[in-house]
């Protein structure tokens, strides 16, 4: 996906690496609110102008449900292929 590695984070004071991204095209996005509501890890928010932004990738598990649910086809998801 050609980002670099995150690294260097913490979680509870634990060492701790993201493992999947998560990518909203904001072109194609409806804002229909839906991401925010089936997503299991709050990756997704509605702002107060009513777009939709994505808030904490970090908390992405990589379920894919946001991708697969989208209507719009305006969220990818996945493993970061740089992170072993």
């Amino acid at each position: 996906m050609g980002k670099a590695p995150v690294r260097n984070q913490t979680r509870g004071r634990r060492p701790w690496t993201p493992r999947f991204i998560v990518a909203l095209d904001s072109a194609n996005c409806t804002h229909c609110g839906f991401c925010p509501k089936i997503c299991p890890a709050d990756v997704f928010r509605v702002l107060p102008d009513g777009s939709v932004t994505v808030a904490d990738p970090d908390n992405c598990r990589g379920c894919e449900v946001c991708e697969r649910t989208c209507k719009a086809r305006a969220i990818r998801c996945g493993c970061r292929e740089d992170i072993p």
